[in-house]
C-alpha cells in the first residue's frame, strides 16, 4: 500500500508554512523601513548641510546692524532683541560681487569729500562695471544700489537706539540711515541728500534679502504661485531683488504694499528656522523633518551654525 499524507498532517504543514511566510514578510518590512530610515536620515544630513552652508553664505555678505526678525502681524524687532515668534528673517546685502571684483573699496577720502554737495570721494569706483553686475544679478542698474555709512554701525550700537525703525526703510518706514544714490562716476559717488556726517567707510548695497517658511507668508502670492509646487507650508524660501530704500517688500509678504522681487525655493522639508545673536555673531538652527512611508515616526535633523 501506498503510504499518503493525512488531512490533519496536512493542514499542520499549511499553518506552520503560514507562520514561516508572516514572520518572513514581517522581517522585509522591518529591513525595508530600516533601509528607507537610514536613507531619509542620510539626504536629511546632506540637504541641511547644503543649506546652512547657504545660508551662511548668504549671511556673510550682511550689513551687521540691518538684520531684522519679522512676523505676520507686521511687526519687526532688530536681531539684538529677537524672541521665536519672528519667524521670518531679513536683512540688507552688499554688492559683494562689485567688491570682490576691486569695483568699488569702500573707503572714503574725506579730504576730497564734499558734505554741501553731497558728493563722496572714493578712491577705485568703476560705474560702468558696477552697472553691469546690477544688470547680470538683479536686471537692475546701479542707480538702484544704495549707500549705508558704516560708523557705528559695525558694533551694533544704532540697533538699540530709539530711531531704529526709520534707519532702513523695513516695512513702509523711513531709511534715515541709507542714502540713494543720484549718481556714480569715476572715484566718487553723489548722494541723493545729504548725510549729517561723512565716515571713511560705508556699505555699498544692492539688495534685501528675507528667508521664511510658507507658514509664515502668503502662499497666494503671485511670486509664490508661479513656482507651481504644492505643500508649500514646510517649504524654505528665499526673497530677494527688493530694496527696503525704495518703499518695497519681499513679494509674498503678508502685510502692507510695495511687493517686489524675485523668491527661489532653498529646501522642502523644513520645519522650523532660528535665528539668535551670540557675541554679535549670528547662531541660526536649521531643522529638517521627513516622513517614512509605514514608519509613525518621522525623521529629524537638525543643524546649528555660526555666521560671524
Amino acid at each position: 500500500m501506498k503510504k499518503a499524507f493525512t488531512l490533519v498532517e496536512i493542514i499542520i504543514t499549511i499553518v506552520i508554512l503560514g507562520i514561516l511566510s508572516a514572520g518572513t514578510l514581517i522581517s522585509i518590512k522591518h529591513l525595508y523601513l530600516k533601509v528607507a530610515k537610514t536613507k531619509a536620515l542620510s539626504d536629511l544630513s546632506s540637504d541641511s548641510q547644503v543649506i546652512v552652508d547657504q545660508i551662511s553664505s548668504l549671511f556673510s555678505d550682511r550689513v551687521p546692524s540691518s538684520v531684522i526678525g519679522y512676523k505676520k502681524d507686521g511687526l519687526f524687532e532688530t536681531i539684538y532683541n529677537l524672541n521665536s515668534t519672528y519667524n521670518v528673517i531679513e536683512w540688507i546685502g552688499v554688492a559683494s560681487e562689485s567688491f570682490k571684483s576691486g569695483y568699488y573699496s569702500s573707503f572714503v577720502d574725506l579730504n576730497a569729500s564734499d558734505k554741501a554737495t553731497s558728493t563722496i570721494a572714493t578712491p577705485g569706483m568703476y560705474q560702468n562695471k558696477l552697472n553691469s553686475v546690477m544688470q547680470n544679478k538683479f536686471g537692475k542698474t546701479s542707480s538702484d544700489l544704495a549707500l549705508i555709512f558704516a560708523g557705528s554701525f559695525d558694533n551694533g550700537s544704532v540697533t538699540l537706539s530709539a530711531d531704529f525703525n526709520d534707519s532702513f526703510g523695513w516695512h513702509g518706514n523711513i531709511h534715515k540711515q541709507i542714502f540713494n544714490i543720484s549718481n556714480i562716476s569715476l572715484d566718487a559717488i553723489k548722494l541723493a541728500t545729504t548725510p549729517n556726517e561723512i565716515y571713511e567707510k560705508y556699505y555699498l548695497v544692492d539688495s534685501a534679502y528675507a528667508l521664511a517658511r510658507g507658514d509664515d507668508i502668503d502662499l497666494n502670492a503671485t511670486c509664490i504661485k508661479d513656482l507651481n509646487q504644492s505643500d508649500n507650508n514646510n517649504t524654505l524660501f528665499l526673497f530677494y531683488n527688493y530694496r527696503p530704500w525704495q518703499g518695497k517688500t519681499f513679494c509674498a509678504d503678508p502685510n502692507g504694499s510695495g511687493h517686489d522681487g524675485n523668491v527661489t525655493i532653498l529646501s522642502k522639508n523644513v520645519k522650523g528656522l532660528e535665528f539668535k545673536l551670540v557675541n554679535n555673531d549670528i547662531q541660526f538652527n536649521l531643522t529638517l523633518e521627513k516622513k517614512v512611508r509605514g514608519s509613525q515616526n518621522s525623521i529629524i535633523v537638525s543643524k546649528q551654525k555660526v555666521v560671524f
